[in-house]
C-alpha cells in the first residue's frame, strides 16, 4: 500500500543536524530530499521535484524524525495552494513581476523585501515567476498571518 504525503513537511532540528553530521545512512535520493524539503510544497510535490526520490524516501525521513508535518498544512492549505496555482496561470510574466515587486516593497520592508525582489529578478520565465508567486503567498502567511495571505490569494484571483 502506497502512502501519500499531501501535507507539507519541514526539517526538524534533528534533520538540520543530520545535514551537517551525515550520521544516518540515507540513500542519495533521501538525503537530497532532506536537503531541499521545506513547508512551501507538499511532501508529494517534493518527491516529484527531487530526482529519484520516492514515497519510501520521505517515509524514512519521517520515521527518523528528520522531517515533520507542519501545522496548517492539511487539506485546506493544500486546496488554497492549488487555487493559487490555478489563478496564476491566467497572469502574464510582466503582470506578476509588477505585482510581486510592488507587494514585496509594501509588505516586507527594506531587507526582506529586497531579498524577495532578488528572487523575482532571478526568474527568467513565466513558470519561475508563478513559483515565486506561490512562495510569496506563504511568506505573507508567515509574516502577516492567514487573513493577509487570504487577501493576497484573492488579489491573484484564487477562490478559496
Amino acid at each position: 500500500m502506497t502512502t501519500t504525503h499531501a501535507e507539507s513537511y519541514a526539517r526538524t532540528e534533528a534533520g538540520k543536524a543530520e545535514i551537517r553530521a551525515h550520521s544516518i545512512k540515507l540513500s542519495r535520493p533521501a538525503r537530497n530530499l532532506l536537503m531541499v524539503i521545506d513547508a512551501s510544497c507538499s511532501g508529494d510535490a517534493w518527491i516529484g521535484k527531487v530526482n529519484g526520490s520516492t514515497q519510501a524516501d520521505l517515509d524514512v525521513l519521517i520515521a527518523a524524525r528528520l522531517v515533520a508535518p507542519q501545522a496548517g498544512s492539511g487539506p485546506k492549505t493544500v486546496h488554497q495552494r492549488v487555487a493559487v496555482e490555478v489563478a496564476v496561470r491566467d497572469w502574464t510574466y510582466d503582470a506578476l513581476y509588477t505585482l510581486l515587486t510592488h507587494e514585496a516593497k509594501e509588505r516586507f520592508g527594506l531587507i526582506k523585501g529586497y531579498r524577495l525582489i532578488l528572487k523575482i529578478e532571478g526568474c527568467s520565465d513565466l513558470a519561475g515567476m508563478q513559483a515565486v508567486a506561490l512562495d510569496f503567498v506563504e511568506q505573507i502567511r508567515k509574516a502577516h498571518g492567514e487573513e493577509s495571505a487570504s487577501r493576497f490569494r484573492k488579489q491573484l484571483g484564487a477562490t478559496e
